[in-house]
């Protein structure tokens, strides 16, 4: 099964071009040249073609731009100037309330090639973090970390990323890490089973272009989807006064006309409303799979209170219902269309950033500061409690010792 859909998947844009290709000759010819032409109706024939060429050339041209641009993996994703980070950085469009810089950097990280290695102490709890110091011996550490063959790599045995300091995280805090491609996968980054990589801000996996939908492309599908909705609108509302005069002066009735309606009413339809949904998740700001399950979806967030000590972070959880990245719609557009607004109707140019870091919203962005603060110190309260008790019990404990001796 999963072998035919791989054989499905790379024909689909041979279907797809071939159904364009089609309904173009259709259409031009069999409508425009041997219809409205030859029966001198110039003007109606040029305005058919002036309209029906623009949407034909701004689908091709979209459907290439998909299939020539992939949608990004954190692990190959295009280095940027520290400039262009930050210009899509959280304190873009809010006030920090964290008087930290907007990234630390997480060093040496790999829980699969350095499981139990103390150089995985900057994504571990502080608990854990004294457990490894103390309970693993070089010995094991030397043999569990010799046991992946990854490790004779220096550059797969250690990863140096930088993070913001506010973003979603595993219960505990710790990184989110993709077993599969052997990183580390950041805020709206998930593992496609079918490409067998993780994608940056992954919409869907799209048959029709044989890939991924992500943070990269989503711009090129959104046009693509919504100039190919056009066009077949397009052609079945052209079609229909042209087959109607046929039927009225003519004898025979060209079955050409009657499949490209078909083909325009059918995909038409569809696409219309994939169109709406799209519109819809591009001015919330969420994605395909954020949407799925969006009322009762939560998330683990990890709050970075000190960039110097990676263990200095608490951790909170979204409500049900709530949208991180919601930062109002013209922003929400801007996050996919680009800000230039003479670029937004064609498929070229890239969203701002580097797909990596994701601005939050501004409200529950202090929110969730706010209860990690009290989460955190709450935390500390009690093990400052817990280490007072057991100070206590100690002394007691060696003090009753005394006696009986």
């Amino acid at each position: 099964m999963y072998s035919l859909t791989i054989f499905v998947g790379r024909f689909m844009p041979v279907v797809v071009l071939s159904l364009v290709g089609y309904t173009y000759y259709v259409f031009v010819f069999r409508i425009c040249v041997n219809r409205l032409i030859d029966y001198d109706k110039i003007a109606q024939a040029v305005i058919y073609l002036v309209i029906y060429n623009i949407l034909f050339v701004m689908t091709l041209l979209s459907y290439f731009r998909i299939l020539l641009q992939g949608p990004g993996s954190p692990s190959k994703s295009p280095k940027q100037s520290e400039q262009q980070r930050n210009s899509h950085s959280p304190d873009d469009d809010v006030t920090v309330n964290v008087s930290q810089p907007t990234t630390f950097t997480i060093h040496h990280f790999n829980p699969v090639t350095n499981p139990i290695n103390t150089s995985n102490a900057d994504a571990l709890l502080q608990m854990e973090n004294a457990f490894i110091k103390d309970s693993v011996s070089p010995t094991v550490a030397a043999s569990t970390s010799n046991t992946n063959a990854a490790t004779s790599n220096p550059s797969s045995s250690s990863i140096m990323v930088s993070m913001p300091n506010i973003f979603i995280s595993k219960r505990d805090g710790r990184l989110r890490w993709c077993d599969r491609c052997n990183y580390v996968k950041p805020d709206r980054c998930h593992h496609c089973s079918e490409c067998d990589t993780c994608v940056l801000k992954m919409d869907h996996h799209c048959p029709w272009v044989n890939g991924c939908v992500g943070y990269f492309n989503y711009k090129c599908f959104y046009l693509f989807i919504v100039y190919t909705s056009l066009y077949a609108d397009f052609a079945f509302a052209a079609t229909i006064p042209v087959l109607v005069e046929q039927l009225k002066e003519d004898k025979y009735l060209d079955i050409q006309l009657i499949i490209i309606m078909i083909f325009g009413f059918i995909f038409g339809l569809l696409l219309t409303g994939f169109t709406l949904v799209h519109t819809t998740y591009v001015l919330r700001n969420r994605t395909t799979i954020e949407s799925i399950s969006f009322r009762t979806r939560t998330y683990n967030v990890r709050v970075q209170f000190d960039v110097e000590n990676p263990l200095g972070y608490g951790v909170t959880t979204t409500q049900p219902g709530e949208n991180l990245w919601n930062l109002g719609w013209k922003k929400n557009w801007k996050d996919v269309m680009g800000n230039k607004w003479w670029l937004w109707f064609i498929p070229f140019g890239k969203p701002p950033g580097d797909g990596l870091i994701y601005s939050f919203n501004p409200d529950l962005r202090t929110r969730l500061i706010d209860d990690a603060k009290r989460q955190s110190q709450a935390q500390e309260d009690r093990m400052a409690m817990m280490m007072q008790q057991a100070q206590r019990s100690n002394t007691r404990g060696g003090t009753g010792g005394g006696r009986i001796l």
